[in-house]
């Protein structure tokens, strides 16, 4: 059965929520307090994974955000929600409209950019030719826009990244598709090992 401390709300939903509050969503998971803590965390990581699919920089934040008003909803009208899902889909859908709303564009400094980590990363040479099979299947502008995005160090990525800012209808939107891309390549290289090691 997995620690009490599993179910605790995140610190931010403490603000927000009760204990009993908190208590009652459980219980309108399931009865069964085991049940119930599986789940929450299954549909945590449900939540996470739809709002870093759409690009969202603060995942954790959004998916504690949903939770919050999933719980209320819950704990107010439990008998209008049989399934947990469906109203976390359309919950976790509003907070993201919200955050695409709130999102503004920060300003490109010196100080935005963070000094280069020196460290050595070990790819093996499955994963390297995965990768260039991923980014061959990527559109011409997404690969374009995610090589370039990536590119340089210091006040060459301050202008490169102004650049494409330009180029592709403002910073922000640059921020959310490049994440978006990443996502995409990162299942496609995950998916591409794990092929190569069955054959």
């Amino acid at each position: 059965m997995l620690a009490s401390m599993d179910l605790q709300p995140a610190p931010e939903r403490k603000r927000n929520l009760t204990p009993e509050a908190f208590a009652s969503f459980l219980t309108w998971l399931s009865p069964n307090q085991g049940q119930a803590a599986r789940e929450y965390l299954d549909i945590r990581q449900t939540l996470v994974k739809y709002f870093v699919r759409k690009g969202c920089a603060h995942a954790e934040d959004l998916t504690d955000r949903t939770l919050d008003r999933v719980a209320l909803i819950a704990q107010h009208e439990p008998g209008k929600y049989p399934k947990p899902m469906p109203l976390c889909c359309g919950v976790a859908r509003r907070v993201w409209l919200e955050y695409l709303r709130e999102a503004t564009p920060e300003v490109l400094e010196d100080d935005n950019i963070p000094a280069p980590v020196q460290h050595e990363v070990d790819f093996t040479e499955q994963e390297v030719s995965c990768l260039g099979s991923c980014l061959g299947r990527l559109s011409p502008r997404d690969r374009e826009l995610i090589t370039q995005y990536h590119q340089f160090q210091g006040r060459q990525k301050i202008e490169s990244r102004k650049q494409l800012a330009q180029l592709y209808g403002g910073l922000n939107k640059v921020r959310i598709t490049t994440c978006r891309i990443r996502a995409r390549l990162h299942d496609c290289v995950s998916g591409c090992v794990q092929r190569s090691a069955l054959n």
